[in-house]
């Protein structure tokens, strides 16, 4: 990290004025170095106890690559460790926001407690690491360190009168049998067992009637959300790059997100476990060596920047020549067309499923210019990217 006391400051002045979020320095001595907070909130006696505790909680226990999240007396908050050179140098400490359903019963009206959804908290601290540091999380990672992330669908203490419900209404879940036989053939890229248990292993078709009726879409959408984590881990475990399974895993909550009606929810979601066991079969049938997987994976992390065989030839230890020649004998194409068609895949998706201009797909992947982006598109598909969209496009 390099980064001075000022341009923390600078960051945690900006947070607190943007979204009224306290926001503080503790050094790893325990002694705060800064602070940004309204004076009602400084003045107030439940906070003063609490930053007795903030000044002594042991962040240097936990990890220091992620923004960590938990909560003192229903009061939210995360820190991100600073770390230079080895060195803990204490943390920065955002908090304390209350939960939606937290607020009436916590705190009165005049009350200066922001009241945050978790995926607000999740974006400001993603924003304030990407401030220190300088580099970009994965959403998917960072809630995988943090159980106070996870939400909750329903509070504890409705659960007797909920399992109670249930049982009056004959609502059955999911049945596990069938959701391990799912999990176990996304991590082994079985894509023609899939049809067999899919209807049964992510919605019953009982569980949709009453679910409709119920008009319970959040709870639906949530549901989803753990089912594209689990398959995830799933897709991981069988051998897909970890960096593609986090990546394909925030695209298709993000579309759960966008959902208006069960029926899309649940196709959507069919649609991301036949595309993550897809993956999964591609890359259990490519046996490279370790250089080329090596280089296929560094691919599949840049494709949006620039890729160039000197760059793979260094990573690998191995020189240019030598390297073109093993990756085109290993892979059965060359290093550039290889790339060629990775962007072209990736392309199609953005044409798929986004409504960015055709200009600005080919200007991210790296095409020089429009002529030459629908000359090699054409070569890949058959078609222009202007046909592929309106074939294929999600309206």
């Amino acid at each position: 990290m390099k980064i001075s006391t000022i341009d923390l400051q600078y960051i945690s002045q900006l947070v607190y004025e943007t979204h009224h979020l306290p926001v503080s320095y503790i050094h790893a001595s325990g002694e705060i170095i800064f602070e940004y907070a309204s004076a009602e909130c400084l003045n107030h006696p439940s906070y003063h106890s609490i930053k007795e505790q903030l000044k002594i909680y042991p962040y240097h226990t936990s990890p220091s690559d992620y923004p960590i999240f938990f909560t003192i007396a229903n009061f939210n908050f995360f820190f991100i460790n600073l770390i230079i050179n080895k060195q803990h140098l204490g943390a920065i400490i955002v908090g304390p926001s209350l939960s939606p359903q937290l607020e009436e019963a916590t705190y009165h009206e005049h009350e200066p407690i922001p009241t945050l959804h978790y995926q607000q908290r999740l974006a400001i601290s993603l924003f304030v690491y990407y401030s220190i540091y300088q580099r970009k999380l994965n959403k998917t990672a960072v809630i995988h360190y943090n159980q106070e992330l996870k939400p909750l669908i329903r509070h504890e203490g409705h659960t007797a009168l909920e399992l109670s419900y249930a049982r009056r209404n004959d609502i059955v879940h999911t049945n596990l049998y069938y959701e391990k036989i799912l999990l176990d053939n996304v991590k082994n890229g079985r894509m023609e067992k899939l049809t067999e248990v899919l209807n049964y292993s992510i919605v019953e078709q009982a569980e949709l009637g009453v679910l409709s009726k119920r008009n319970n879409l959040k709870s639906v959408q949530y549901l989803m959300i753990t089912g594209i984590a689990l398959i995830c881990r799933a897709a991981i475990e069988g051998g897909l790059n970890e960096e593609t399974a986090f990546t394909l895993s925030d695209f298709y909550i993000q579309k759960l997100e966008d959902q208006n009606s069960i029926i899309d929810i649940l196709s959507l979601m069919e649609e991301a476990i036949y595309d993550y066991t897809s993956r999964v079969a591609q890359a259990k049938t490519r046996k490279y060596s370790a250089p080329i997987t090596t280089c296929i994976h560094y691919i599949e992390n840049q494709l949006y920047g620039d890729i160039t065989l000197d760059q793979l030839s260094a990573i690998c230890h191995l020189s240019p020549n030598y390297l073109s020649s093993l990756f085109k004998k290993e892979v059965g194409i060359s290093f550039t067309e290889y790339i060629q068609q990775q962007r072209i895949d990736e392309a199609k998706k953005l044409l798929t499923f986004t409504n960015y201009p055709i200009l600005d797909i080919g200007s991210l992947l790296n095409f020089t210019d429009q002529s030459y982006f629908i000359k090699v598109f054409k070569k890949f598909t058959g078609i222009t990217p202007k046909q592929y969209r309106t074939k294929y496009a999600h309206h």
